[in-house]
């Protein structure tokens, strides 16, 4: 395993991404080539991939949309988790947004993973007493 490359994904990554996708998180509805090409015509830097030489190790998701930021999948190759790749990729994902100029940002977290939970607040995170996500698939 050698030194870990941190880029902005692009079109010609996608496949990569969905296959990598497919066991390193759940799925979902907006896991598909149309949703990321659109995606990356509206924040290409915001989409942060970690690479060992041509093995795609890690993926983050920043999100800013003039009033709100958030930060969604957050995935790491299994045999590459506790080495700083996802605290490095939040971080990366984090200097964006704030150069954008976001002031909170908000991350989108599988309810039933405890890992992921401990993740999330060592990084400084904490769950919203406040707000109550919601969410409504609108896919046909």
């Amino acid at each position: 395993m050698g030194t870990i490359q941190y880029r902005s994904c692009t079109s010609s990554d996608i496949d990569q991404v969905l296959k990598f996708w497919e066991t390193a998180t759940h799925g979902g509805s907006t896991n598909t080539r149309e949703a990321i090409l659109i995606f990356l015509e509206l924040h290409p830097d915001l989409f942060i991939l970690a690479w060992d030489a041509d093995l795609l190790v890690g993926t983050v998701i920043g999100a800013w949309d003039g009033w709100r930021a958030s930060i969604a999948r957050l995935a790491i190759h299994e045999e590459y988790r506790r080495r700083g790749i996802a605290r490095e990729l939040v971080a990366r994902a984090e200097r964006l947004l704030i150069s954008k100029g976001t002031r909170r940002v908000y991350a989108n977290v599988f309810n039933d993973s405890q890992v992921a939970f401990e993740f999330w607040r060592s990084v400084g995170f904490t769950p919203n007493t406040i707000v109550e996500p919601y969410a409504k698939d609108l896919s046909p």
